[in-house]
């Protein structure tokens, strides 16, 4: 009886944990930068559809229109910059 109980609070844990993360979309294939400005260098491209972790983001004001940056993890353990031209975040993404 207190296995099945221990088991089922493992198990929602980890759904709320889940449920808390953030992550980000993007609607069509864009650049990924290394920091949060469209003069840095790119490390890639993000994948249409693709689900990426991300925790926080970043504002800059880009000719008085206010651009959202979203950090976010890539596959290889690194991280990277999508603006939110085509991207969204979904889930608890907090500014960094």
């Amino acid at each position: 009886m207190h296995l099945t109980t221990i088991r089922l609070f493992i198990i929602l844990g980890i759904a709320l944990a889940v449920c808390e993360a953030g992550y980000v979309i993007c609607r069509q294939r864009v650049p990924i930068f290394t920091c949060a400005k469209m003069s840095c260098p790119d490390v890639g491209w993000a994948i249409t559809s693709e689900h990426y972790p991300s925790d926080c983001f970043k504002t800059e004001n880009v000719l008085g229109k206010k651009q959202k940056w979203y950090k976010i993890e890539l596959p290889n353990g690194n991280h990277g910059y999508v603006t939110n031209d085509h991207c969204s975040g979904n889930g608890n993404i907090q500014q960094c």
